[in-house]
């Protein structure tokens, strides 16, 4: 899937794909509101954020 992500720009759109289960576990200590399901990682590479799939703006990024 592709959606907006503000840590790459304005740019084009970014492809998303689905958290993997390390990334899960720190999306659900981090994001109480939503199962971690309900979030993608942007797959650029470099890129740390995660986000909601259908809000761009309820996301935050990973630690390095």
């Amino acid at each position: 899937m592709f959606r907006r992500c503000p840590n790459c720009g304005g740019g084009p759109l970014q492809e998303f794909r689905e958290l993997d289960d390390a990334e899960k576990e720190i999306v659900r200590q981090r994001k109480k509101e939503f199962p971690p399901e309900a979030y993608v990682r942007c797959a650029r590479d470099g890129c740390r954020r995660f986000q909601r799939k259908l809000k761009w703006d309820d996301g935050g990024n990973f630690p390095e």
